[in-house]
């Protein structure tokens, strides 16, 4: 049987309170845990930005490799290469490290070589010293450390190694602290533990890019980068991140990632999807988008304003600021959680009168529905006690004292004076025409 989001070791609090003294221990405690001494600036150099160069040619001095007792030491491949490019600049999107590469060996930071060994050790790697030289040894005798990929074993291992030469320690068996708390890679590509062991799921893939806890160690280290995506970023679908482990392009793409983001209004866009998903825009959340679990989460100090969900019947939390919620088809349940929040729907088939969505806690006082994409070009809209024939988009309102529940019922097309469409409201509610988007909002 397969865990429940519910069921998340990491899952976030909704009390703000009890986040807040979350994100302070995950920025102050947990990751001064996962770090080393040294940085690439030197011993204790914490919080300071770096600029590194890294070479992926053979150097001249053969005492600069870990010594791997003879083992067959070689170049890495061009598409080794192009991976491991990707993955430094990953690591540079969320801390203040900048990158140059070398075509010798002169002031090179980090190498980057293969090697072969038959045996368990898939990948070595130097902690940062000031005085040294310092190597990412990848072993061949792993099939998909030779293609690594964002969601491979290959990928994984790069990565994991990459983070230890700039400092990050395993995560998964940290001094005085109990093995039930230990960390897994649902937060961390430092640990060897599976994500399964904190009741996520990534159905045998692996994530290679810097998650929860890796982002608040890096930063630690070098600061945060805060000239990473400041415009209005959307991830997921329709992507304008530049990123591909950040992008997806049809159904069958899987997404695992950790997002930073220095600014703007954000968008998770999972509307490509059809697997029934729950996603969340608290900060340091999880969310199970695209039939994964507990696939997606959000860094500290990070704002994702809105949510696009897919055609399952999907759960989609808001945040403290103002979100836009669109739920899309299926029977969608949707919390705003503070804010002035909008809640949108684009086609009269995102919320059906047989399987209406839900929208848990609507504050008259401060909240919309958007109907604008459905009502583009129409007269308006008018609340009735009973459809008529009207030229105007007409709703009603009812109230079940019993299941205490607002049913909004709305008719489009007031020549058959049936509902075409219906959504839930939990409590009692009076709307009025201020609580409808009728238009579509302009933008500068």
């Amino acid at each position: 049987m397969r865990t429940t989001y519910e069921h998340n070791s990491y899952n976030i609090s909704t009390d703000q309170q009890t986040r807040i003294a979350y994100k302070n221990k995950v920025k102050e405690e947990i990751a001064k845990e996962i770090v080393t001494e040294y940085t690439l600036n030197g011993r204790k150099q914490y919080g300071m930005s770096t600029r590194l160069t890294f070479s992926f040619t053979h150097p001249t001095d053969k005492g600069m490799i870990h010594r791997l007792r003879g083992n067959l030491i070689s170049l890495f491949s061009p598409l080794q290469t192009l991976f491991a490019e990707k993955l430094m600049q990953s690591w540079s999107d969320v801390a203040n490290i900048s990158y140059s590469k070398s075509s010798g060996d002169d002031d090179v930071n980090i190498g980057f070589y293969n090697f072969f060994q038959e045996s368990s050790l898939a990948g070595i790697a130097h902690f940062p010293n000031h005085s040294k030289f310092g190597v990412v040894n990848i072993n061949r005798f792993y099939g998909s450390n030779n293609s690594p990929t964002y969601l491979n074993f290959g990928g994984h291992v790069l990565a994991h190694e990459i983070g230890h030469s700039f400092g990050l320690i395993h995560t998964h068996n940290l001094k005085n602290t109990p093995k039930h708390q230990q960390h897994t890679q649902q937060v961390s590509i430092m640990s060897y533990l599976s994500e399964q062991a904190s009741g996520a799921d990534y159905g045998k893939l692996t994530p290679s890019t810097p998650q929860l806890y890796d982002i608040a160690a890096i930063q630690y280290l070098y600061g945060a980068n805060m000239n990473t995506r400041t415009g209005d970023t959307v991830y997921g679908f329709n992507s304008n991140s530049e990123r591909e482990f950040l992008s997806a392009n049809v159904a069958s793409d899987k997404l695992i990632f950790c997002v930073w983001d220095a600014g703007g209004i954000d968008t998770f866009d999972f509307s490509g999807y059809s697997e029934n998903q729950n996603i969340n825009l608290l900060e340091m959340s999880f969310s199970d988008v695209g039939g994964l679990m507990g696939n997606i989460s959000i860094a500290a100090d990070v704002v994702i304003e809105n949510a696009i969900g897919g055609s399952g019947d999907d759960k989609l939390h808001g945040n403290e600021t103002d979100n836009t919620l669109t739920g899309g088809a299926g029977a969608d349940q949707l919390w705003g959680n503070g804010g002035n929040n909008i809640f949108r729907y684009n086609r009269t088939s995102d919320s059906i009168s047989t399987r209406p969505d839900t929208l848990h806690d609507f504050k008259s006082d401060k909240d919309k529905i958007d109907l604008s994409p459905i009502l583009f070009g129409s007269s308006g809209i008018a609340l009735v006690d009973r459809f008529s024939s009207s030229d105007q988009t007409e709703i009603i309102q009812k109230y079940n004292e019993i299941k205490d529940i607002t049913y909004l019922m709305i008719d489009f097309d007031n020549n058959v004076h049936e509902t075409d469409m219906m959504i839930s409201l939990i409590g009692k509610h009076q709307l009025t025409i201020n609580n409808f988007i009728v238009s579509p909002q302009l933008t500068a």
